[in-house]
C-alpha cells in the first residue's frame, strides 16, 4: 500500500510516468503528444510527454529515440559500451546504451550503424 502511494504522488507531483509498452505502438503515427520513445531495444512511453528541442528524444525514420547528437574525437574507438551509433548522417548517444543481439543496431567494422525498428 505504501508503495502504492508514492508511486501516485510521484507520478502527481512529476507529471511524467514511464513504463514499458508492452507490445509496441505499431502502425502508429509518432507525433510531438504521444509520449512514446525507443530505447535499448524496447518501446517506452513517457504518460503526458510533449517531444520537441531539449525532450532527450530525437525523430529516427516515424519515431522518437533516447538519443542526443554527439561528435565523436577521432581518436575514439566505438566498442560495445560507448552507447554510440550512426543514423541519417549523424553520429548519437544513448545513455547506458550496450550494444548486442536486438540492441537495434548493427556493426558495420567500424562503428554501429541503425537499422530502424
Amino acid at each position: 500500500m505504501r508503495l502504492l502511494m508514492i508511486g501516485i504522488l510521484a507520478a502527481v507531483l512529476g507529471g511524467c510516468i514511464i513504463h514499458a509498452h508492452p507490445v509496441g505502438p505499431r502502425g502508429h503515427i509518432h507525433d510531438d503528444l504521444c509520449g512514446h520513445y525507443w530505447y535499448n531495444g524496447a518501446w517506452y512511453v513517457a504518460d503526458r510527454h510533449h517531444h520537441g528541442a531539449g525532450c532527450g528524444h530525437v525523430f529516427h525514420d516515424g519515431y522518437w529515440a533516447q538519443s542526443q547528437v554527439v561528435v565523436i574525437e577521432r581518436a575514439h574507438v566505438h566498442d560495445a559500451f560507448c552507447g554510440h551509433y550512426y543514423h541519417g548522417g549523424a553520429v548519437y548517444y544513448m545513455r547506458g546504451h550496450r550494444h548486442g543481439a536486438g540492441c537495434g543496431h548493427n556493426w558495420n567494422g567500424k562503428l554501429w550503424v541503425s537499422v530502424g525498428v
